[in-house]
């Protein structure tokens, strides 16, 4: 066995009909590694809602290590308005947030994956703000064991995109061979 080096892998290209909505981030670096799991996860587009930090800027762009020239996003200043106009063209809204009715992540199965779903990721000291909140049809929350009650939204993302692509491909026969071949 040995580590591969980035020219060696060769994973399966996929997008998934997933959207990533950030609602009001702060941090540029969280926004940069939205963009850096976005990408890796096969996320269609990114839209980056309210006063999130777009490209180009230096903090996103060193933690994107790139991916930001090529993977889809858009500024939405409105993201409430957007959510609302995605919802009557069939899109399904789920947050990652806790709230009163929140549902552990575990909880979503392959069966009840939409056909077209935007996941919103609220910001690291807010959460989703109770107007985005009032679109959504469901929210997860992220079960934890500790006595934290909170991650960082970007690793939040990163668990929650991981899952939800876990759904996307359960049925998938595109498997990544490379890896298999490897083994």
């Amino acid at each position: 066995m040995h580590q591969l080096t980035h020219k060696e892998t060769n994973w399966q290209e996929a997008k998934h009909p997933l959207i990533l909505a950030c609602d009001n981030w702060k941090d540029p670096r969280n926004v940069g590694m939205a963009f850096r799991l976005a990408d890796a996860f096969g996320v269609q587009e990114i839209w980056l809602g309210g006063d999130t930090p777009v490209p180009p800027g230096k903090k996103i762009t060193k933690t994107a290590r790139s991916t930001e020239k090529w993977m889809p996003f858009q500024a939405v200043p409105d993201l409430a308005t957007a959510l609302k106009k995605a919802k009557s063209e069939n899109h399904i809204l789920w947050g990652i947030e806790i709230t009163s009715e929140s549902l552990p992540l575990e909880k979503t199965k392959e069966k009840s994956l939409p056909p077209a779903l935007i996941l919103v990721i609220g910001a690291e000291r807010n959460g989703i703000s109770p107007e985005v909140l009032e679109c959504l049809d469901t929210c997860f929350y992220i079960p934890m064991f500790g006595k934290n009650t909170s991650l960082n939204v970007a690793t939040a993302l990163g668990i929650a995109l991981y899952h939800t692509c876990q759904l996307f491909n359960a049925n998938n026969p595109l498997t990544d061979k490379k890896t298999e071949d490897n083994n």
